[in-house]
């Protein structure tokens, strides 16, 4: 793998009576692997504040599973 980067262009959160979903769309540059361009979605107990999920763990989010929010 050569140089390789992505960015975050588009957060997006919904928030559910038990949960929030949590959705970031990376996209990728240079020489990514396959996996990283796209969606990738988290779900994270009411508890945690949606600020606390900016600050501590959206930054994680090309190891999240892939899932494209829906057009609802």
């Amino acid at each position: 793998m050569g140089k390789a980067s992505y960015d975050m262009t588009e957060v997006r959160f919904l928030i559910k009576p038990d949960f929030t979903e949590c959705y970031v769309f990376c996209e990728a540059k240079g020489d990514c692997p396959i996996g990283v361009q796209g969606w990738h979605y988290k779900v994270y107990p009411k508890e945690i504040p949606i600020i606390d999920i900016v600050k501590e763990y959206v930054k994680d989010c090309v190891l999240w599973p892939q899932k494209s929010p829906s057009e609802e």
